[in-house]
């Protein structure tokens, strides 16, 4: 059982845990850390430095890098003899001048460096009704620290809204100052680049050297939560998970956007048994909504709307996806999501021809579902419901729900988090008795606790599933379809049983369409993959041979046709020697050299998804074909996937073929991807 000051507010702050906790956490960004500090050690402080902002998102560790350098300027020998580190805190609302900018360093030097600057604050205070107040302040802080050979370090989180303070003159000013005096060096934070930095006429343009923060990549966020792993009690299952299942940590990656923050907390609320890390999250979101209000009030009508669209869809979105939802044109829309983009409000992934759109900011995102998202809809919990799909298997899932069942039960967690927890694990696909059950809890515990969120408890899938398959039973498919269109429920499990009813009445075009959706593929690629889909679900229709067709462009072959289809559905069924033996007989066939390619890579890349190395690499061997030297793309593929056993073969490889390797690559991780999604999503009456 974890303990409740586990999740002490410290955890999302890092200026308010101890030095000796804070370093043990700080196990990445030390290759950026060390460039900047590097830099600090090896500068004349006789003449003025480089000054620098580090831009990230929120919670992307900014603040960490910042007292990192705090602590590392005080811990040097060297260093800490003259550079006198002053932190300032995130939000300044005191600073609204530069004098009262130079009268907040002098408080500091007079707090907590006294026996150097007795009375630095006092004596400046002296010249306060003076015309020229704030060069008579500047002037004596920076006299009085040369004469104690002291350089001041200026540690400044969100400098970007402390200069939008600043009026033009006091922006110039500040700028002299910093070109010109080597008593002040700045490294800042910021949430996003300076607007000035581009704009020439502005007094900061290519001002501070600019450190930009990314999210965690796949080993940076396996490194992370490793450390997050030893402060929990059950450390040792966290470590095994983590260590032999690293598709797990990378959909995660994916879900947070390697953001350390927003991976920390929904850590802590996965694992928290009593909700006082649901607690944190609320308090949190409350303490960002000013922020984040200010954000969305600041963009204009159409903007807005498609920041909407985007942040309660949660998944990405393709700009025709976008266009229908805000009934904008996609010309239109497209304009404006270049806008949101410079903003770095929204972010793209190329697919393809086309770009799929979704919320940069996952935390802000996790804030608007849970401030705007409509009530029962699964929409609202949609980042808890990513996250414990994308950590747990099924069997773990259910696990997990029954032992919340039995907290709700016994009362030990708080109405909040029994809530948002139920629906998060009631739309992840628990069995229907499991679900039922643990609707009923929480219906009885939110009823006794006087809780208004009583009302908002969803409708699951299974419950909606359960009407369609007795609608299905007395009265048609067709209405039970008719009923799950008008469910409106956009689930993939609502999507894979309108493929099953479509499929059943040979509606293709429909069944189809829903398999896609599930899958998200694109338009350009939806034929190839249905045709994979129905080969690996060893499904054989009129669609499946008209596919064939297409795929073989060879209206006139459907005997071969069929024997490519049971060679596929060989591999399907893991008889993968018969396959070889039917895939010598299809080859000696009557096809010409372009069919037999695209056949032969077909095949192959249906052995590398089932991970049947060697028996592709045997008929790659066989001499009378010479399939090495007219396949090299495929067996450089399968190289790749076998280079622990032949690391030499490889380098053969000339760099003109490495696209097209890439891409086969790619299409088999798809199918492997695509194949265990089928099975761990696929709905069974």
């Amino acid at each position: 059982m974890l303990q409740t000051n586990r999740y002490a507010r410290y955890k999302y702050t890092p200026d308010e845990m101890s030095e000796e906790d804070f370093l043990k956490r700080f196990v990445i960004r030390l290759d950026i850390f060390q460039d900047i500090f590097d830099d600090i050690k090896s500068s004349n402080y006789d003449i003025p430095n480089q000054h620098y902002i580090i831009v990230g998102q929120r919670g992307q560790g900014k603040t960490s890098l910042l007292r990192k350098i705090q602590i590392e300027v005080k811990n040097d020998k060297k260093l800490s003899n003259f550079l006198l580190p002053i932190k300032f805190a995130e939000e300044q609302y005191q600073i609204r001048s530069l004098s009262r900018f130079w009268e907040e360093i002098a408080d500091f030097l007079q707090a907590f460096y006294s026996d150097v600057f007795p009375t630095i604050l006092d004596d400046m205070e002296n010249y306060f009704e003076d015309d020229d107040y704030e060069i008579k302040a500047f002037s004596y802080l920076e006299k009085t620290i040369k004469k104690t050979d002291k350089k001041l370090l200026l540690l400044i989180d969100n400098i970007d809204e402390l200069l939008a303070k600043f009026n033009d003159k006091e922006q110039r000013q500040l700028r002299e100052i910093l070109l010109s005096s080597s008593s002040f060096r700045i490294i800042g934070g910021s949430t996003k680049m300076l607007e000035q930095h581009y704009d020439y006429s502005k007094p900061f343009y290519e001002f501070f050297k600019i450190v930009k923060l990314k999210g965690f990549n796949k080993e940076e966020s396996k490194k992370f939560l490793l450390s997050l792993a030893k402060e929990y009690e059950s450390k040792e299952k966290i470590e095994e998970i983590i260590e032999n299942n690293p598709e797990r940590i990378e959909v995660i990656r994916q879900l947070t956007g390697g953001v350390p923050r927003t991976l920390v907390m929904l850590f802590d609320i996965f694992l928290d048994d009593g909700g006082d890390a649901f607690d944190d999250l609320l308090r949190i979101l409350d303490e960002v909504t000013p922020l984040y209000k200010h954000r969305m009030d600041d963009l204009p009508v159409q903007l807005q709307d498609i920041v909407h669209t985007l942040a309660i869809n949660w998944d990405g979105m393709l700009t025709n996806e976008i266009a229908n939802k805000t009934r904008m044109e996609s010309k239109a829309v497209s304009a404006q999501l270049k806008k949101l983009e410079k903003y770095e409000i929204i972010e793209s992934e190329s697919i393809g021809k086309n770009n799929i759109y979704k919320i940069k900011e996952r935390f802000f995102n996790i804030w608007y579902l849970m401030r705007f998202g409509r009530k029962k809809d699964r929409q609202r919990v949609a980042w808890l419901i990513n996250f414990l799909t994308s950590w747990c298997s099924k069997e773990e899932l259910e696990e997990k729900a029954k032992n919340f069942k039995n907290k709700i039960k016994n009362g030990v967690v708080k109405p909040f988090h029994a809530f948002y927890m139920s629906e998060a694990l009631r739309y992840s696909g628990l069995d229907i008795e499991i679900d039922l059950e643990l609707k009923e809890e929480l219906e009885c515990f939110l009823k006794n606790s006087g809780s208004k969120l009583c009302n908002d408890i969803s409708e699951s899938d299974n419950e909606i599933l359960l009407k369609a398959y007795d609608i299905e039973e007395k009265e048609s498919i067709e209405n039970a379809i008719e009923f799950l269109l008008k469910s409106k429920r956009e689930s993939k499990n609502i999507w894979i049983e309108l493929h099953e009813l479509y499929r059943e009445i040979d509606d293709f075009e429909n069944s189809e369409k829903y398999i896609q959706k599930f899958f998200n593929w694109t338009d350009e690629e939806l034929e190839k993959k249905v045709l994979f889909f129905y080969v690996i679900k060893n499904e054989y229709n009129e669609r499946t041979k008209e596919l064939l067709l297409k795929e073989l462009d060879n209206k006139d072959s459907s005997d071969e046709l069929l024997l490519l289809y049971f060679t596929c559905k060989l591999i399907a069924y893991n008889k993968f020697e018969y396959s070889f033996e039917r895939a010598i007989e299809l080859y000696n066939l009557h096809f010409d050299d372009g069919d037999k390619s695209r056949f032969l890579t077909m095949y192959i890349t249906l052995l590398m998804v089932k991970k049947q190395y060697h028996l592709a690499k045997k008929f790659f061997e066989l001499e009378e074909y010479n399939l090495k030297e007219r396949l090299k793309p495929a067996w450089y593929t399968l190289m790749t996937y076998m280079q622990d056993e032949y690391p030499n073969e490889l380098k053969k490889m000339g760099q003109e073929l490495k696209e097209s390797v890439d891409k086969i690559i790619n299409e088999v991780e798809e199918l492997k991807k695509e194949k265990k999604e089928t099975v761990k999503y696929s709905v069974s009456k």
